[in-house]
């Protein structure tokens, strides 16, 4: 029995496009785990920095339960929503250890002393955080 040369052809093709398929998913799915390792990474580094509900999300999604996420981030709406109480309390909590953090080093130390000398200035020389800054026009 001879083989025709579309049979062999289908014969070299198929293995072919099979590996190539294979090879193509693989690359996918290696995509998607490393955006996991880094959200589980985001998460580990907001956890450090005091943060709480962030990171709950981020790691259902490192881990693939994206039904937990979703109802981790709807919580997260439901508390922005309800109020800032419960936001400005984590973000409180953020703010402390970032100042001890900043507090332990030379450096942040010298950042928060020129952060404190700023704020010592006459009112008229510093901007305000509730006043927006003019914008200036664009240049064509």
């Amino acid at each position: 029995m001879f083989l025709t040369t579309s049979s062999i052809l289908i014969l070299v093709l198929v293995p072919l496009v099979g590996f190539l398929a294979a090879k193509w998913l693989f690359q996918k799915d290696t995509e998607i785990e490393d955006r996991r390792r880094g959200a589980a990474k985001l998460a580990a580094v907001l956890q450090t920095y005091g943060l709480k509900k962030t990171p709950e999300f981020l790691i259902d999604y490192s881990v693939g339960d994206y039904s937990g996420m979703a109802h981790k981030i709807a919580d997260l709406s439901r508390l922005f929503l309800d109020g800032e109480e419960h936001v400005v309390k984590e973000f409180q909590q953020v703010f402390d250890r970032v100042l001890e953090a900043k507090l332990r080093s030379e450096e942040g130390r010298a950042y928060i002393a020129a952060k404190l000398s700023e704020t010592a200035k006459p009112a008229g020389t510093q901007p305000s955080l509730t006043t927006p800054s003019p914008v200036k026009p664009a240049v064509a």
